[in-house]
């Protein structure tokens, strides 16, 4: 046997690889090395499909504000779910509407822009993170009873009665009711009801969203007339077309009286 130190003249490996059975090496390890290029080339194939993959992310639509909650930012349309490549993707990029509820943003975010998760931070739980627009917030002193205090609770959506006493013709006050705003959202109320002296209720604040026009008329009627609020289904809710309420209206069925309007 021949030791390993002993390498192989040319003219030796010559005649081995002029054999069959050198025929069947050299072709045995050209094999091997197609092999293993046929590898690295579909290795680097599928890593460049892979970057080139179209991933969804949500983009700003519209300027976002900081501060604005995510919850708005749904609701109003501020984003959408765009496809870009993996390529193109920043770090930390939100990918599901939902990563947005609870959040707002902690900077400016530019039509056009990812959504990152470094763009978005914990609400603070101010109710200005839930309007926009021409919405707004207005607190409302209420009892239990008109309020229903104790049994509402915030996401809660209720209507709004208005009730007045109103001159009539025959020159008496005359209560008339009538519905003021349908379907507003409850954004916060008290914990439960509070008793004052003697057993009656005391007035706390009922927080509601409406449109400031409507806000207007709340107000006018917090402090001239008496408000109430009626729960709505959470599911399925429906509603008759409203008309003012008189004494006249809910005894015989007639047509609400006229009232007197003051000269412009």
């Amino acid at each position: 046997m021949q030791p390993p130190s002993k390498l192989l003249s040319t003219t030796e490996w010559r005649r081995a690889l002029s054999t069959r059975q050198g025929t069947f090496v050299v072709a045995g390890v050209v094999a091997l090395l197609a092999g293993a290029f046929l590898l690295l080339f579909l290795s680097r194939y599928r890593a460049s499909v892979t970057d080139s993959s179209p991933v969804k992310v949500l983009v700003a639509k519209a300027l976002i504000e900081k501060g604005s909650s995510g919850d708005v930012i749904l609701t109003t349309g501020m984003v959408e779910q765009a496809t870009v490549k993996k390529t193109e993707l920043r770090g930390g990029a939100v990918k599901e509407p939902s990563a947005l509820r609870g959040k707002v943003a902690a900077d400016d975010v530019y039509p056009g822009e990812q959504l990152t998760s470094a763009d978005l931070t914990a609400s603070t739980g101010s109710l200005a993170n839930e309007i926009t627009g021409t919405e707004r917030a207005i607190s409302l002193p209420l009892d239990s009873a008109h309020g229903m205090i104790g049994d509402l609770s915030a996401g809660d959506h209720v209507d709004v009665f208005s009730a007045f006493n109103v001159d009539s013709f025959g020159g008496r006050p005359r209560p008339v009711l009538k519905a003021g705003m349908r379907n507003a959202i409850v954004l916060k109320v008290p914990d439960k009801a509070s008793g004052g002296l003697g057993g009656a209720n005391k007035t706390q604040d009922v927080v509601l969203k409406a449109p400031d026009f409507q806000s207007w008329k709340f107000a006018l009627t917090s402090d001239y007339g008496k408000l109430w609020l009626v729960l709505r289904p959470k599911v399925g809710a429906d509603e008759t077309t409203p008309s003012p309420v008189t004494v006249e209206r809910i005894l015989f069925g007639t047509p609400s009286i006229p009232v007197r309007r003051g000269s412009r």
